[in-house]
């Protein structure tokens, strides 16, 4: 993401509570902005009480790792990641794209409205779209392909899931 276009608090829809159940996923995530494309592996850990997530290059380079228990996001990352990368940035796009719309429905503020119509999710501040999900291969469980656009910060996001696993 260009420096210029994230400032030091950006605008982002609120973070929702973790969710169960417990579950082990990998994802191959390619993000595409500017004349840019990177794609990473990322292996999430999830239950009710927390998210860890591990971001790795397709060399095996570890480029981040961060946690989130519902109130606190720690994270370390990458020089190799541009500075303006913001951690807050995986979990809301995650959440936007798997959490229940009822929970994410909870966390809105007023200015904020989330929209389901067929295979799409649509994110709007004061009535102008920010973000656009696409499920490719809907799944009511875990939808296992995906497209998110995020029309404010200019990127997109494909998420293509390799494994889903519960955890005992």
């Amino acid at each position: 993401m260009p420096q210029e276009q994230v400032a030091d608090k950006p605008v982002v829809m609120p973070m929702a509570q973790p969710v169960g159940p417990a579950r082990r996923v990998v994802q191959q995530l390619t993000a595409v902005w500017a004349d840019r494309q990177e794609s990473l592996l990322a292996v999430l850990e999830l239950d009710a009480q927390h998210i860890a997530m591990s971001g790795l290059s397709n060399d095996g380079l570890s480029l981040f790792n961060l946690t989130y228990d519902g109130k606190t996001i720690v994270a370390d990352k990458s020089p190799l990641l541009p500075a303006s990368l913001n951690p807050e940035f995986f979990i809301t796009d995650f959440q936007l794209v798997y959490w229940p719309l009822a929970e994410l429905q909870k966390i809105l503020p007023a200015q904020w409205r989330l929209e389901t119509a067929g295979n799409k999710r649509s994110l709007y501040l004061d009535d102008k779209i920010q973000v656009e999900v696409d499920y490719l291969t809907p799944d009511p469980v875990w939808p296992k392909e995906v497209d998110l656009v995020n029309f404010q910060y200019h990127y997109r996001l494909h998420i293509k899931t390799i494994s889903y696993d519960p955890v005992p």
